[in-house]
């Protein structure tokens, strides 16, 4: 007897999210929600999974145009370990300037970013609590730009694509 649907069957609830048919009526295409990819658009990174804060804002392209990091090792290194509540406290403390930073290292304004991406996990859940805070109120502060949450350790794969280009 078979019990359950297949995941992948798809009853129209993914319709705005997939656009069942593609352009060719056969293909099954992800609308990804990001601004028009055919020409550059800049993304603003927001990085707090431990005890780092750091943003980065990068052209689709590839091109970093500015970046920032506040280390917390000082804070750290006496308890042998990361100390929760105190990383996400120098996240707290530290995310506006390292923000500003990399704005300024990029000679931008958040007037200039069309998307946000945030890392939402793994990590600690205090401290990506801070940057997806953060994320959240910048995207407001842009108007409703495109807000993209990002896998830790993808992106540390994916970095390899970066790198090599």
């Amino acid at each position: 007897e078979f019990i359950g649907m297949a995941k992948a069957v798809d009853y129209g609830q993914w319709k705005t999210t997939y656009n069942p048919g593609g352009k060719d009526g056969t293909a099954f295409e992800a609308k990804s929600g990001l601004p028009d990819r055919s020409k550059p658009f800049i993304v603003l990174g927001i990085e707090s999974s431990c005890d780092d804060t750091g943003v980065a804002i990068v052209r689709s392209d590839g091109v970093v145009l500015g970046e920032s990091l506040s280390s917390q090792h000082e804070i750290h290194s006496s308890f042998g370990g990361i100390v929760p509540d105190l990383a996400r406290k120098a996240h707290e403390a530290d995310i506006s300037t390292v923000l500003a930073s990399a704005l300024s290292r990029a000679q931008l304004t958040l007037k200039d970013i069309d998307a946000i991406g945030v890392t939402v996990g793994p990590g600690l859940e205090l401290c990506l609590r801070v940057g997806c805070r953060t994320a959240q109120e910048l995207v407001k502060e842009i108007g409703g730009g495109v807000f993209v949450g990002v896998h830790h350790l993808e992106a540390h794969i994916l970095m390899a694509r970066m790198m090599g280009e």
